[in-house]
């Protein structure tokens, strides 16, 4: 399996418990409020809690028929206490999958296809991304019986699948400018990152499907 070297993560300690959403009572909460909570509790996991819950969301993911069947696979390159998507791209190339990752461009998100780690360049953010020099970008001329499965990113989510992502609105234009049947949309989540209810945007596209430690919540109707 090819190994991705991740980047370091400086964590608070915790003890080793299981964090907890923070609770403002019957106030409802603005998405910049949520965004902060949600980004504060994360990057409170020590690095071996991001190991353990990743390492079990993994063992879901590669059980599942959706991520076993699919040919072409999106998926962002996690960074700091993101869930670990390295070791889901390192599986999907090993199983012959056409991967595609992110690159933020002019304040749009495109994905190029990549074979391997080792052409891949860090931003001014040092996120890992593709090099537009010398990867084919993703447009939608894939074959219709080509099953596509994307992995989302967020700070929170509710059992509908509506998202809150980082504030940028990146993964939102982007799917908004496919059919909704271009791919099926996974986002990987931290269970404390589940909420009853988010309030969205008109604009914002959900998940079909989220996937925790410790659940696989079904999205679509």
């Amino acid at each position: 399996m090819v190994q991705l070297p991740k980047p370091e993560i400086k964590n608070k300690v915790n003890n080793g418990k299981v964090p907890k959403r923070a609770s403002k009572g019957k106030v409802e909460m603005t998405k910049s409020e949520i965004r902060s909570q949600n980004k504060k509790i994360r990057n409170g996991l020590t690095d071996d809690q991001i190991n353990e819950y990743s390492k079990r969301i993994h063992e879901r993911l590669f059980a599942l028929k959706e991520f076993i069947d699919c040919q072409v696979l999106f998926t962002y390159i996690s960074f700091g206490s993101e869930v670990d998507t390295h070791e889901i791209i390192s599986k999907a190339l090993e199983m012959n999958k056409h991967v595609y990752v992110p690159r933020a461009e002019d304040n749009e998100l495109n994905f190029y296809k990549i074979n391997g780690f080792d052409s891949l360049i860090r931003s001014d953010f040092g996120i890992l991304e593709p090099d537009a020099a010398i990867h084919n970008k993703y447009i939608s001329s894939l074959s219709a019986n080509d099953k596509r499965l994307m992995i989302l990113p967020g700070l929170a989510f509710d059992r509908k699948g509506n998202r809150i992502g980082y504030g940028a609105g990146y993964y939102d234009r982007y799917l908004g400018n496919f059919s909704d049947k271009e791919w099926l949309k996974l986002a990987l989540a931290y269970d404390f990152q589940i909420t009853n209810k988010l309030t969205v945007d008109i604009y914002d596209v959900p998940a079909d499907y989220i996937l925790t430690p410790d659940k696989l919540i079904i999205c679509k109707e």
